[in-house]
């Protein structure tokens, strides 16, 4: 029977962070405390699947997930906790698509109940992990704070519990939910990034401002820095009476009264936060004012919010007007302000202009006004009901203080020492003599990631080197012999942002060589972010696993340390020493299988995988009954193009045996290819394409449907030499197949005699795939527990599409922000240094915010669910595919990137992208720009059509 993990009914229960009053503390209940023991009497702790919170599906189960169409600002609502700082930040990371998901290292809802979160520490310089159940504080029948088994602090929207497990992670990092009360966004921001974070001050008690007046048009906004030291137990600071907490502003600013230079003027710091904004920084405020039962004109006094956009717009009339948006994190039915520019404003009517430039549709009447926790301000509003702005940013505020900060020390990782001891029982051929053990450090060397990497190998942006080349990974830009390891980072290459997000220190080459990488123990499926350096062994200067850096891609080196690191030796990530299905494992954490050709029974046997503690090389496969785990080709074509559709990653392994002649055929034997791609082409008698898709279609009489799957050769020197190879005629006999999957030659390879493309890629039929390959390695979840692989529910293709397109629109707004920062930076740096040494020079952003104000990408907020009649239309029609080809329908996607040879790749991606197509949402037309595409596909007599 397959290997299945037992989970107690009750879950796993966290023993450092119990269900109890210890973790709440105290809690305020209609004005009545309490506290220690008598918490109990009104609070009770329930499980996520327990919650009414999270609807019912129609199985009676409840439906809970981790995220659900991505995260939105919509998801966070704040519960009875005063922790509006907290929830405001995360409000900001919400509006940066990933930015949350990124904090859970375990990526899914699970009936285990253990979660693993990372923070960050600023007294190590490293991220942190943390480790909560889902037991989640409700109320007590008749306890009085609010209906029995409703969470007591943040609560859900929807079925998404993110904000419950962030929330009760953070409580526990700061020692209990109590704690959570009146703290500090900026301490947030910094906890959830890692980025440099400051705040900025507007309060007469400080410096010119004594001698100002009362008005704060007068005054100006003192720069504050945190402090050096990370939080601890003994930095709990009483605020008031009995609101103890580890976030006071007095234990955590350093401010500067007597440095001129650290004096903003509104104007100043208004095109700082514009500035920032437009680049992808984030900005949080906070108000003025001591009790958050209190509003003036809809702003909470003592509140928390999150700053959206800044922008200068000129109106008619009325000259420049420089505009804030905000959200009030008490979300759906929060207080809104009520002054200009306000939902109910009767100055966006007279003056349309100003709400075209900043992209706002008033509602059709104050009655139908909208109460979402979002709305606009003018600046010279702002400024007399906000005290506090906050700063967080990837690449420091002005560029003085973080770039001269620097790293003193370069790191040395003491678990991983640069001898003989971290290579394990590696051989080496040295003058035909075999060199092992201490021998090798005669002539093994350590160097340095800037040591082995020539110059012209590190992509220089202004702000200093890049570990990546920007514009996203892609399968090409990996050369790793043939190693296991290198073929799964192939695939995972091909979904967008998936190796950068690994990178927890971010996409910069660090002068102190200390660097995090996200990877998972496949046996246990817990995620390990254990530091490493950036030391290599090397021989002659180039790394002894043989792997190259191609192009800028300098980043595959440490992530093959990372691993060896895992697995405490460099031998067992050799050139033979990883089996794929443990490296897909290792790099997503996700479930792994494997199909295995039974040549015997001419099927294929589905395999359950159990991993070995710190052995890649080695797995235990056990298989159920014949009828259960035993697939007909057909299927697993079928199931190779819906899940990869799903997001899943594959890999296949070439046949050892004489069968397979690599002269004649070019493939290497015993090989793991990754698979990149799998598609149902249709071809009309005339040889034109009618369709490129996911699943099987009618082709129209004379015509014929050709099954192809793209694969890559890690070694990027054995390719297909048959038809649909790169040099083969199929594709100057079907241009429109070429056209459809983005096929193009390189110069010099564009005939059938010529020697086509040598970057590892290649298409072939299925049915010559049948001839020469045996296994097939699968990671993803959509695969647990499925056993029939060929089929998936048509809301979870959608869902996949409308990530996928957001991933894409995501890497594409970061390179946009990233150049725009680069073309800036020269500037704004030498002004921040003129201002620094003279501050009566002032206003180092107020050019820089008008360009990039002009300039900046389109950056929406990531999309809403759609709405229920989009879903309802996706899964028809994907459900009329299913039932005509036995899997989830697509259509050709979205233009992937183009790879430095010019072959579109991403085909995994495409794919996802058809799902969303097939949703009926704008993410599907949004990412093509080429006329759409009618597929039609029979069921049962009638014809569905949708179009792509």
């Amino acid at each position: 029977m397959p290997f299945a993990l037992l989970v107690p009914a009750a879950g796993w229960r966290d023993p450092d962070f119990k269900a109890d009053e210890l973790s709440v503390l105290e809690i305020d209940v209609k004005g009545r405390l309490y506290q220690g023991r008598d918490v109990g009497r009104v609070v009770d702790w329930r499980r996520l699947k327990d919650l009414p919170s999270f609807a019912r599906a129609t199985d009676g189960k409840t439906n809970v997930r981790l995220f659900e169409d991505g995260v939105h600002y919509q998801d966070i609502n704040q519960g009875s906790l005063g922790n509006c700082w907290l929830l405001s930040s995360l409000a900001c990371l919400a509006t940066r698509s990933g930015a949350i998901e990124r904090l859970f290292l375990t990526p899914e809802y699970n009936e285990d109940g253990r979660y693993q979160l990372r923070l960050w520490d600023k007294g190590s310089r490293q991220f942190k992990q943390v480790v909560v159940d889902d037991y989640i504080p409700v109320w007590r029948q008749n306890g009085g704070g609010g209906p029995a088994g409703q969470p007591c602090f943040a609560r859900p929207s929807g079925n998404e519990a993110w904000v419950l497990l962030l929330e009760k992670a953070m409580a526990k990092y700061v020692g209990n939910y109590h704690y959570l009360n009146g703290g500090m966004a900026s301490w947030a921001l910094e906890t959830l990034t890692g980025h440099y974070t400051c705040v900025f001050l507007l309060e007469r008690r400080y410096g010119p401002n004594r001698d100002a007046g009362p008005d704060p048009a007068n005054w100006k906004w003192i720069r504050g820095e945190l402090a050096q030291a990370s939080k601890q137990p003994d930095r709990i600071v009483p605020i008031g009476e009995s609101k103890p907490s580890p976030l006071n502003r007095a234990a955590l600013y350093m401010l500067d009264e007597k440095d001129p230079a650290k004096f903003y003027a509104h104007e100043e710091l208004f095109m700082a936060m514009s500035y920032h904004l437009a680049i992808g920084n984030l900005v949080a405020a906070a108000t003025v004012g001591t009790d958050d039962d209190e509003e003036v004109q809809g702003v909470v006094r003592a509140h928390a919010y999150t700053v959206l956009k800044a922008q200068p717009v000129e109106s008619n009339g009325r000259g420049q007007v420089l505009l804030v948006q905000l959200r009030n994190p008490h979300g759906e039915g929060g207080i809104e302000w009520s002054g200009d520019w306000s939902d109910k404003s009767t100055l966006w009517a007279k003056h349309p202009e100003v709400a075209e430039a900043v992209g706002y549709t008033p509602p059709a009447s104050m009655a139908t006004a909208r109460s979402d926790g979002l709305f606009w301000m003018e600046w010279k509003d702002f400024m007399q009901h906000f005290k506090e702005v906050t700063f967080c940013c990837a690449n420091g505020f002005d560029y003085i203080e973080d770039e001269a900060a620097g790293w003193m020390e370069v790191f040395n990782d003491p678990g991983f020492p640069h001898d003989y001891r971290s290579l394990g029982d590696y051989k080496f051929i040295y003058n035909n003599n075999p060199m092992i053990g201490q021998q090798l450090d005669e002539i093994i060397k350590w160097l340095r990631l800037k040591e082995i990497a020539a110059p012209e190998q590190f992509r220089r942006g202004t702000r200093g080197l890049k570990l990546f080349a920007g514009g996203g990974t892609h399968p090409d830009d990996i050369d790793g012999g043939s190693s296991g390891l290198m073929v799964a980072v192939a695939c995972l290459a091909n979904k967008p942002g998936a190796i950068e997000d690994m990178f927890l220190a971010g996409k910069e080459y660090r002068p102190d060589g200390s660097y995090q990488v996200r990877l998972y123990d496949p046996r246990s499926g817990s995620a390990t972010i254990a530091p490493i350096d950036d030391w290599i062994p090397c021989f002659n200067g180039n790394s002894i696993t043989k792997t190259k850096i191609l192009g800028n891609e300098v980043w595959v080196l440490l992530l093959e340390k990372a691993v060896a690191r895992m697995v405490s030796s460099y031998s067992k990530v050799a050139m033979w020493g990883v089996q794929v299905c443990w490296a897909l494992s290792a790099l997503t954490g996700e479930y792994t299988t494997m199909l295995m050709w039974m040549e015997e029974k001419q099927k294929w046997r589905r395999l359950e995988l159990q991993y070995i503690e710190k052995e890649p090389g080695k797995y235990r496969a056990e298989f159920a009954a014949d009828d259960v785990s035993l697939y007909a080709s057909d299927d697993v074509f079928k199931a190779i193009t819906v899940q990869l559709a799903l997001g899943c990653l594959m890999a296949a392994e070439t046949d050892k045996g004489e069968a397979l002649d690599p002269e004649a055929t070019g493939l290497a034997r015993s090989r793991n290819y990754s698979v990149l791609d799998a598609r149902f082409v249709a071809i009309s008698g005339t040889g034109g394409v009618v369709s490129v898709s996911y699943a099987a279609t009618v082709p129209p009489p004379g015509g014929r449907n050709l099954r192809l799957i793209k694969l890559r050769d890690p070694a990027r020197t054995d390719e297909w030499k048959g038809d649909w190879s790169d040099a083969s005629r199929q594709w100057d006999t079907y241009p429109g197949v070429a056209e459809a999957l983005e096929f193009r030659r390189e110069a010099g390879g564009g005939d059938a005699g010529g020697s086509g493309r040598r970057d590892g890629s290649f298409w072939m039929t299925f049915e010559d795939f049948l001839r020469y390959f045996r296994n097939v390695s699968m990671c993803g979840n959509s695969l647990k527990g499925n056993q029939k692989p060929w089929l998936a529910k048509p809301e979870d293709i959608d869902r996949a599409g409308r990530r996928l397109w957001e991933l894409r629109k995501q890497q594409e707004l970061h390179a946009e922000q990233e150049a725009l920062e680069d073309s800036l930076h020269a500037e704004l740096r030498k002004k921040a240094v003129e201002r620094a040494n003279a501050p009566s020079m002032g206003h180092v952003f107020a050019q820089a915010a008008i360009m990039a104000s002009a300039n900046a990408p389109k950056r929406e907020l990531p999309p809403p669910p759609p709405p229920a009649a989009a879903v309802a239309a996706g899964a028809a029609a994907a459900t009329a595919a299913a039932a005509a080809g036995g899997g989830a329908a697509g259509a050709k996607a979205a233009a992937p990137r183009q790879s430095q040879n010019g072959e579109g790749g991403n085909g995994a991606g495409a794919a996802a992208a058809a799902g969303a197509a097939a949703a009926g949402g704008a993410a599907g037309a949004a990412a093509a720009n080429k006329p759409p595409v009618v597929i039609v596909v029979e069921s049962k007599g009638c014809k569905a059509c949708t179009i792509m």
